[in-house]
This record gives structure tokens, C-alpha cells and sequence, in this order.
């Protein structure tokens, strides 16, 4: 005689000859515990204010000494804050540092009822998505002209001169990005998560 009860994590099968019981998983490894779901929400908050807290500060410092007759050179040193795009892209990565500490301390501070927080997170993520995406691909257009130059409208390159300008310039680029995939994948998280309840209703 045979007996088996399924569950979400498996199934039971008693053996009344033998007088054991044996539980057998048949629907493959168990999903991420609760807790391992908030940890891993608390380390991409903290990588991604990490992220932009380095970008910020790089491209922010950003400056060389160099001589040359530029529009954009006043008394012989360039600076990031003298384009506008970097000036945004500096703007925009301090607000996302910003953003991303109070979350970080706000889903810290309530653990035992972050689920009532999901929608505003979940809200301000996507619009962090935009706001990185953005200043992203404006200072990188910029970068790109500086690199290449752009004889049309008369600017020509400058990174063959200003090498640690552009270098920091571009280093902070590829981690502003690397912020915005975090971001991105808090918001692919929230779909999957809303889906998943979706299914259960």
C-alpha cells in the first residue's frame, strides 16, 4: 500500500512494509528564501549607490591642464563642468546616489513590512532607469565627439590631447551604466514578482 501527498517543494512516499518514510523533491530546487531575496535587494542598493557615488565623483573632478585655442579652454585647463551634458551627468548621478541610500535605509528600517513598500520602490527604480539611461547617453554622445571630432560643425577631437580627461570621463561613463543595469533588473524583478502573484489569483 502507497500513500503520496505533493507539496509545492515535493511529494512524501510512505513505505508502510518497511515502516519509513521518505520525501522525494520532484519539482527541482527550491526557490530563493525570503531572506535571501531581501540580502541580495540590500547589496544591489548598496553596489549601485557605490556605483554612482564613484561616477559622480570622478567625472566631477575631471579636469587637464593643456594649452590650446578652444572656445571650450579658459586659462589653459578644460573641466567637465564646462560641457553641459556632464554637468547633467553629474546631476543626475547624485540624485541616483541619493535615491539609492534612502531605499537602502528605508528597506532596511522596515524589514517586517517592506512588501507595503514594493510599488513606491518599485516606482522610483523605474524612474532611476530612466534618469541613468539618459544622462548616460547624453555624456557619452559628447564623448564620442571628443574622441572623433565632428569637422561638420567644427569641433575637433580633443582626447588625442586631453588623454586623463577623457580617460575619467569614460571610466565614469561605464560605471554610471553598470548602475543603470542594477536598476534595470530591480524593475525586471518587480514585473517577474507581479506576474508570479498574477498567476496565483
Amino acid at each position: 500500500m502507497e500513500a503520496q501527498t505533493g507539496t509545492e517543494m515535493g511529494a512524501t512516499h510512505s513505505d508502510t512494509g518497511s515502516g519509513t518514510t521518505r520525501a522525494y523533491n520532484f519539482n527541482g530546487p527550491p526557490p530563493l528564501k525570503p531572506n535571501q531575496g531581501i540580502l541580495v535587494n540590500y547589496i544591489l542598493r548598496f553596489v549601485a549607490f557605490l556605483l554612482t557615488f564613484i561616477s559622480a565623483v570622478v567625472l566631477g573632478a575631471a579636469k587637464e591642464t593643456v594649452i590650446l585655442s578652444s572656445s571650450t579652454i579658459e586659462n589653459g585647463v578644460i573641466k567637465s563642468t564646462q560641457f553641459a551634458a556632464y554637468v547633467y551627468f553629474i546631476i543626475a548621478n547624485v540624485v541616483v546616489l541619493i535615491y539609492s541610500l534612502a531605499s537602502l535605509m528605508i528597506s532596511i528600517a522596515n524589514r517586517a513590512v517592506l512588501g507595503r513598500f514594493a510599488v513606491p520602490l518599485s516606482i522610483g527604480d523605474l524612474i532611476m532607469v530612466v534618469l541613468l539611461y539618459s544622462c548616460n547617453g547624453a555624456a557619452a554622445a559628447v564623448s564620442i565627439v571628443s574622441d572623433n571630432g565632428q569637422p561638420s560643425t567644427g569641433w575637433n577631437s580633443i582626447c588625442g590631447v586631453l588623454n586623463k580627461f577623457c580617460a575619467s570621463i569614460k571610466a565614469s561613463i561605464v560605471l554610471s551604466m553598470f548602475a543603470g543595469v542594477v536598476y534595470f533588473l530591480f524593475v525586471v524583478f518587480a514585473l517577474v514578482g507581479t506576474h508570479k502573484q498574477l498567476q496565483i489569483r
